[in-house]
């Protein structure tokens, strides 16, 4: 992903988590993260990803 469509991303993600509000965040990234993790290839990818983000959120 380009540079820039990562930052028009960041931004919609930004935009859409303040409309949800700070108690509608939770569901909406358990949400998100599930429907993305649907669009992978296979379940190697998708336990990797959470491994790592498993191991940045303890660090």
């Amino acid at each position: 992903m380009r540079a820039e469509t990562l930052d028009d991303v960041y931004g919609a993600l930004s935009n859409a988590l303040g409309r949800v509000g700070e108690a509608g965040t939770p569901l909406f990234l358990a949400t998100l993260v599930l429907d993305l993790i649907a669009r992978l290839p296979d379940g190697t990818v998708a336990g990797d990803a959470i491994e790592r983000a498993e191991r940045l959120t303890r660090s």
